[in-house]
């Protein structure tokens, strides 16, 4: 009996011995954890970070843009130039305000604005190339002082491949000469059979919007009265996919 109440006692004693093995562990973790939470706060972050970092901006007015640009990323800063209205009593096209301002202790990367007193630039009406072929629109574009800078494929059907099926600038915008100019093309007609739709009564804006749904073209530039009074086909012909419809409208103000 008393060697097996000394043996539980033994057992009673290692198992304490255990948990409070076990528990010191689980103390020494935290304590490790937090110690290197304070070591990661106060001494890493501010490394990483640079706190204590700072570049002094320099000083671009009177600088061309593209000096400017260069002189402020050489010091390690970002750059965004900002035009702003010419003022004809300063230099054209150059620097002339800058914000932070000159010689400021900065972060590194921050971003500094520079305003440029930009000349006036000549106009240009954006002409009408839709419905063109891409190699006459893009034609017709540069000479009016513009540039063809994107050109994006499009699911509206045409009669032919590669037609302007929109544009943006849109005609009739008066932009700076040098704006550039995105041009989408059709892929050409389907092989899909549409039936054409009833737009007489519309006027030309609805109609065309109402036939270029139903799947088909529509161009006619000089329908440009109040309303379509006849349309070639006739509603519920059988067209191929992309294929055109023409209409004629009533004189304006008839």
């Amino acid at each position: 009996m008393e060697r097996s109440r000394f043996k539980r006692t033994l057992s009673w004693f290692g198992s304490v011995l255990r948990d409070k093995v076990l528990w010191l562990g689980l103390i020494g973790i935290a304590l490790g954890l937090v110690v290197f939470a304070l070591l990661f706060n106060f001494a890493v972050m501010p490394l990483w970070t640079r706190h204590d970092a700072s570049i002094m901006v320099p000083d671009v007015r009177e600088m061309s843009e593209g000096q400017a640009e260069s002189a402020l990323r050489a010091a390690g800063l970002g750059a965004e130039m900002r035009e702003q209205p010419f003022n004809p009593n300063l230099a054209a096209d150059i620097v002339v305000e800058q914000t932070p301002d000159p010689s400021t202790m900065v972060k590194p990367g921050r971003r500094v604005y520079y305003y440029v007193n930009a000349s006036p630039k000549e106009l240009a009406v954006t002409p009408e190339v839709v419905s063109m072929a891409e190699g006459v629109a893009r034609t017709r574009l540069e000479e009016a002082g513009l540039i063809v800078s994107r050109v994006e494929s499009d699911t509206v059907r045409t009669p032919f491949r590669n037609t302007v099926t929109r544009q943006t600038p849109p005609a009739g915008r008066q932009v700076p000469k040098g704006t550039r100019v995105t041009l989408w093309l059709s892929p050409g007609p389907g092989t899909a059979s549409v039936r054409v739709p009833n737009v007489v009564g519309n006027t030309p804006e609805e109609a065309k919007e109402i036939i270029r749904r139903a799947g088909l073209w529509v161009d006619s530039p000089n329908a440009t009265g109040d309303r379509v009074r006849s349309q070639q086909p006739e509603e519920g012909s059988t067209l191929r996919e992309g294929e055109e419809v023409r209409i004629s409208t009533s004189p304006s103000g008839g």
